[in-house]
């Protein structure tokens, strides 16, 4: 045998005595995502449409909804969520207007009234008054 074909030779063994050593996926040395059971994120945080400021809503008594940003809205006759923050619509004072993504809005101004945008996920993102 030449010196060519016996380093063939000791490779191609070589090669298949490893490839039998590999095992497949296992507890140790997961390879894909679902082996080692990660969760996908929930929904991204709320963004706050713009900076509200309490004294802008006192007019309509919106000032004290402020700390509600962020929270889930729950309407009227809802389940409230198993987990986090919520304000229920039963807690507000009429005049109000619930906001839901894409609605169209009226030209009609009340300064009375407080106008609670949802995102969504229905959580509060934006308060004003009008």
């Amino acid at each position: 045998m030449s010196q060519h074909t016996l380093r063939l030779a000791c490779a191609t063994l070589a090669t298949f005595v490893l490839a039998s050593c590999v095992q497949g996926p296992n507890d140790r040395f997961p390879r894909f995502r679902q082996d080692i059971n990660i969760v996908p994120p929930g929904p991204p945080p709320a963004v706050i449409r713009q900076p509200v400021v309490p004294e802008m809503l006192v007019p309509c008594r919106g000032h004290v909804l402020v700390p509600a940003l962020g929270m889930t809205f729950v309407s009227k006759g809802a389940n409230a969520p198993g987990t986090g923050q919520y304000m229920r619509e039963e807690n507000l004072t009429p005049p109000y207007r619930i906001l839901p993504p894409g609605v169209i809005v009226t030209k009609e101004q009340n300064p009375a009234r407080v106008n609670v945008e949802l995102d969504a996920q229905k959580r509060i993102i934006g308060l004003y008054c009008g």
